[in-house]
């Protein structure tokens, strides 16, 4: 497999990771396959942030630690602007303006029974959404990450009733079944669709076009 490269420079790689790739600790990777796809050696390769296995879209690799270091100061300190686009379950109303999900979440990976995990592991996390296009069965919401819990969009989706259509850990297995078997797809629809990030003095911008079936599903 060769994965989508969306820009490169001799310091860093942007990439379209595909749904069900993972970032690291597999054999097939988003490093191994860069290794094998651009002949860059595994030990120059740094991932700079990180994309749940089931998410695709915009994933920024460097090439030397310091640059993965400078780039991930960028995430850690929240001056980064992350977009993404999910599809979630049921109908919601159109929203020109932003709106926000602000519950507070545990920063670990939690399941369905309680997606903001133990009271005294929860800190704040805000979610900035808007409803996109919609139809009486799915929602395509734009999504904003105003702080970077792990899961939170996963998480804030499911605790607003609208969890993210083919998420296993916080979405009703018997509805995403069922969906897998109607729509022929069992991937997590959730998409990262737009990075910027400042480096080096100069603002990179990274855009991942929204896979076809996202908008098959709000368009019937």
């Amino acid at each position: 497999m060769n994965l989508p490269i969306l820009a490169q420079s001799p310091k860093w790689i942007a990439i379209d990771k595909p749904a069900g790739v993972s970032v690291h600790n597999e054999a097939n990777d988003v490093l191994h396959l860069l290794h094998r796809q651009l002949g860059v050696p595994l030990d120059k390769l740094h991932l700079v942030h990180r994309l749940d296995k089931e998410t695709s879209g915009v994933l920024l690799v460097a090439k030397d630690t310091t640059t993965a270091g400078k780039m991930a100061e960028q995430f850690q300190n929240h001056l980064t602007e992350k977009t993404y686009y999910a599809v979630l379950r049921g109908s919601l109303p159109f929203s020109s303006d932003w709106l926000e999900w602000n519950q507070p979440l545990s920063d670990k990976a939690e399941g369905r029974k309680n997606p903001q995990g133990m009271s005294k592991d929860r800190v704040p996390a805000q979610t900035r959404y808007r409803i996109t296009q919609a139809n009486k069965y799915f929602s395509l919401a734009e999504v904003r990450l105003l702080t970077g819990r792990q899961h939170q969009i996963r998480k804030h989706s499911a605790l607003a009733k609208h969890a993210i259509l083919g998420d296993s850990r916080y979405g009703d297995p018997k509805y995403n079944e069922r969906m897998a078997g109607i729509y022929q797809t069992s991937r997590m629809f959730l998409h990262a669709a737009k990075l910027v990030i400042t480096f080096e003095g100069a603002t990179l911008t990274f855009e991942a076009p929204l896979p076809e079936e996202f908008l098959r599903l709000v368009h019937q």
